[in-house]
């Protein structure tokens, strides 16, 4: 009795803050009204001043985009910074009109351009009304990129469900602490996840996680350094953070769309993240993850070292492990998961996708 009353009182501190913040998005929403019917005339002069110049400004939709493909940015072991933020008023506007999100940047000046000025980014996500809720993809096309109207670092999983969170086991505990995460360094250091460490919580948090599974130190080093810099994303979206994403990483439609778990996020296949996400609720939950995380595996030889020496005699991951593991292509799953789950492997090219590992002794 005392665990439900326990219960009950912490939903109700929730639907509390929930309901504290439906109120303020509504205040916000009701001022930017305001300042669209001050700002209407205003708007109407400068569109001619606007048409004369077109041939010299840039489309203003292109300019935020984070993801072109001209100017793709690379998943690489070294930091990313320096991006410059342009014109994050335009950007806070449309994207609140073609998602019904909100964008909160940290900082007293916008008008800064560069992101070594803004403390933080953050984005809240309200209940969206099926008025302005984002398209729902068909399912062959689920793993389609987000829309081009908002930069993708804006957007972030849903991770809200309407199921009591007792059910579901705390996979990725440390982001009950974000100040403790955003504390942490840009990329982990590869002994740090291999063995844990006092110095980098999040590296720490993530290693006692992937030991609790008995997998081979490949898997924990390439699991844990993509499960670090997803985790650095996810608490502090911004374009450094994203940035250091795998292609593979980036969220897909149905992770904005559909409220799930955060540790589907991590699944390495777009496809079979949007088909978790929809059918989660119809499994053990915990022998699934169970299942997902012992079967995974890093297309890497057996016994080959991960680990080299940089100039300074400090151990670093092998680039050649890193181009393996960064890429969808470098990761299978076994067939004991495949077996027990056929019907989560709809849309994926399930013979490819199969592993099997060789041992040393044994012919390729």
């Amino acid at each position: 009795m005392q665990q439900l009353l326990t219960a009950v009182d912490s939903l109700r501190r929730e639907n509390e803050l929930l309901r504290a913040r439906q109120d303020r998005l509504r205040n916000m929403i009701a001022s930017w009204d305001a300042d669209e019917i001050g700002a209407a005339s205003s708007v109407t002069s400068q569109q001619s001043r606007r048409l004369e110049n077109v041939g010299s400004v840039n489309n203003p939709r292109t300019a935020c985009q984070c993801d072109q493909k001209g100017n793709e940015l690379a998943a690489t072991p070294t930091s990313v910074a320096n991006f410059e933020i342009p014109d994050l008023n335009a950007q806070n506007e449309t994207f609140t009109r073609t998602t019904g999100l909100t964008l909160e940047y940290a900082g007293a000046d916008l008008g800064l351009g560069h992101l070594n000025s803004v403390q933080r980014v953050e984005a809240t996500v309200p209940n969206i009304p099926p008025a302005i809720q984002l398209p729902e993809l068909p399912h062959s096309s689920a793993v389609q990129a987000l829309p081009s109207t908002v930069p993708a670092w804006c957007l972030v999983p849903m991770n809200e469900y309407g199921h009591d969170p007792s059910l579901v086991p705390a996979t990725a505990p440390w982001f009950t602490r974000p100040e403790l995460v955003i504390a942490c360094p840009p990329v982990p250091a590869p002994l740090d996840l291999l063995h844990g460490t006092r110095r980098n919580y999040l590296a720490n948090e993530i290693h006692c996680a992937i030991r609790r599974r008995a997998i081979r130190d490949a898997e924990c080093l390439a699991l844990g350094w993509l499960g670090y810099v997803y985790s650095k994303w996810r608490v502090s979206p911004n374009p450094a953070t994203f940035a250091r994403l795998a292609p593979f990483q980036q969220p897909v439609m149905t992770q904005i769309q559909h409220g799930h778990p955060t540790s589907l996020d991590m699944v390495m296949w777009p496809q079979l993240r949007v088909n978790m996400i929809r059918n989660w609720t119809k499994y053990d939950f915990a022998e699934l993850m169970g299942y997902l995380s012992c079967c995974t595996k890093v297309r890497w030889p057996w016994g080959k070292d991960m680990l080299e020496r940089d100039a300074d005699d400090n151990l670093q991951i092998r680039q050649e492990f890193f181009e393996v593991f960064t890429r969808e292509s470098g990761w299978g799953l076994t067939s004991e998961f495949i077996d027990k789950y056929p019907e989560l492997m709809e849309g994926l090219d399930v013979e490819a996708l199969r592993f099997r590992m060789i041992l040393p002794s044994e012919p390729e």
